[in-house]
C-alpha cells in the first residue's frame, strides 16, 4: 500500500479518525502505559481531532499564517539568513563543520519565533529553542519529553503570554489565539496546545527540508549545475528544487496514526475497524507507480509529477504552514549556495534521526568551502 492514491485516500477519507477514541487496541487496554508516543495520541489537540473541533482549532492558525502574513515576512527571513550566513563566513576554509546546527535549525526556529512574537532580546526566545530541542531529543527518555511538552513548555508559553499581555502586543500568532480565548473560540489549554505544535512542527520539518534539498543538489552536481544556469539566464530554479526534495526526501518519515471507522478496502488491502494506519510517506514518494515521471530515486526538480506529493499531509489535516516552510527553504537555499559556491559534503556520513515520525538529520557534517 505505497502509492500516492492510498495514501491520499486514508488521509482524506472521513472513514479515518485521528480521534483515539477509535483505535481498538487501545480501547481493550492493549497498548503498553509505557508506550513512547501514548502521550502524544492521547492528546486532544490540532493533531488528535477530527470534524468541527479540529476545524475550531485550526481556524486561529490558518487566519494566523495567511498569504498575506507569510509574504509579510519576507524580509525578516532575509535578516535571519543572511545573519546566520555571516556567522557561517567566520568558519575557517577547509574546516568541516554543521550546517544543521549552525544554518538549517536556527533559520526556521527564528522565524517561528518572529511569527510568535517572541522578543528578540530576553530569555524567551532561547527558551524555546532550548525546549524544542529537547522535545525532540531523540536520546531522552518517553518521561523526559513528557515532562517538556506538558509541562516546562506551557510554563514557558504562558510566560510568554504574560509578558505579552502586559506590552499591549498585537498582530502576531500568539495573540491571534490569545484573542481567540478571550472571545470564547479557544480554552487556555488547546492555545498552549496550538503554540507547542506550532514551534515544534513549525521548525523541525523545514530544518529537515533544507538539509534534505542541500543534500540532494550536492549529491547531483548536474542538478546544481543546471540550477545556477537558469538562475544566471533570469529564472528562478529554486521553487522547483524545494518541490522535489519534498517528495525525494519527505520531511516527515510517516504521518502519525488514522483509525479506521469501518473496514475500508485501500487497493486491494482491506483495513478493518479500529485498525490504527501509519501512512509511509518515505515509500510513497518514491514509488515508481506514484510518480512514474522518471527514476523517483533521483532528485530530478523540474520533474512533471513532483507536485503531487504529500509531504505535508493531505485533507483536512494538511499542514497550515506549508507556504512558510516552502518560502524558507526557497530563501536559504538560494542564499547559502550565493554565499558558499564551493560548498561540499565532506563524505562523512550524515547521521539520521532514530524516529518514526521525523526524516531527518542529527548533523550535516558540510564544508563551506
Amino acid at each position: 500500500m505505497t502509492t500516492r492514491e492510498a495514501g491520499a485516500l486514508v488521509l482524506g477519507d472521513p472513514r479515518f479518525s485521528k480521534d483515539i477514541q477509535h483505535w481498538g487496541a487501545h480501547a481493550r487496554g492493549e497498548i503498553p502505559a509505557d508506550w513512547p508516543l501514548l502521550f502524544i495520541v492521547e492528546g486532544k489537540g490540532l493533531l488528535t481531532t477530527d470534524g468541527a473541533t479540529h476545524r475550531r482549532l485550526r481556524l486561529p492558525i490558518q487566519r494566523a499564517i495567511s498569504p498575506r502574513r507569510v509574504a509579510a515576512l519576507r524580509p525578516q527571513i532575509e535578516a535571519i539568513t543572511d545573519r546566520l550566513l555571516a556567522g557561517l563566513a567566520a568558519v575557517p576554509a577547509g574546516t568541516e563543520t554543521d550546517l544543521l546546527a549552525g544554518f538549517a535549525l536556527p533559520l526556521p526556529l527564528d522565524v517561528i519565533c518572529s511569527l510568535l512574537g517572541v522578543p528578540e532580546d530576553g530569555i524567551l526566545r532561547k527558551e524555546l529553542h532550548e525546549l524544542s530541542a529537547a522535545a525532540l531529543n531523540s536520546e531522552a527518555s518517553a518521561e523526559e519529553v513528557q515532562q517538556t511538552v506538558s509541562h516546562r513548555f506551557p510554563a514557558t508559553l504562558l510566560a510568554l503570554i504574560e509578558e505579552k499581555r502586559a506590552r499591549g502586543d498585537r498582530d502576531d500568532l500568539t495573540m491571534d489565539l490569545v484573542a481567540a480565548m478571550d472571545e470564547g473560540e479557544l480554552s487556555e489549554a488547546e492555545v498552549i496546545g496550538n503554540l507547542v505544535t506550532t514551534v515544534i512542527g513549525g521548525h523541525e520539518t523545514t530544518a529537515s527540508l533544507i538539509c534534505h534539498a542541500v543534500k540532494g543538489l550536492l549529491t547531483h552536481p548536474e542538478t546544481l549545475q543546471a540550477a545556477r544556469a537558469r538562475q544566471e539566464a533570469g529564472e528562478d530554479p529554486w521553487p522547483g528544487i524545494v518541490e522535489e526534495a519534498l517528495r525525494w526526501e519527505s520531511p516527515t518519515r510517516h504521518l502519525m496514526f488514522r483509525y479506521a471507522l469501518d473496514d475500508v478496502d485501500v487497493e486491494g488491502d482491506m483495513i478493518r475497524k479500529g485498525e490504527a494506519v501509519l501512512v509511509p510517506l518515505s515509500a510513497i514518494q518514491r514509488c515508481p507507480h506514484a510518480f512514474p515521471d522518471g527514476d523517483p530515486e533521483v532528485f530530478a526538480p523540474g520533474r512533471a509529477d513532483a507536485s503531487r506529493h504529500l509531504a505535508f499531509g493531505y485533507g483536512p489535516h494538511r499542514c497550515p504552514g506549508a507556504s512558510l516552510a516552502r518560502l524558507e527553504a526557497e530563501i536559504a537555499l538560494q542564499r547559502l549556495f550565493a554565499a558558499f559556491p564551493g560548498l561540499a559534503l565532506t563524505g562523512r556520513p550524515a547521521s539520521r534521526v532514530p524516529s518514526l515520525g521525523i526524516n531527518g538529520y542529527q548533523e550535516l557534517p558540510v564544508r563551506l568551502r
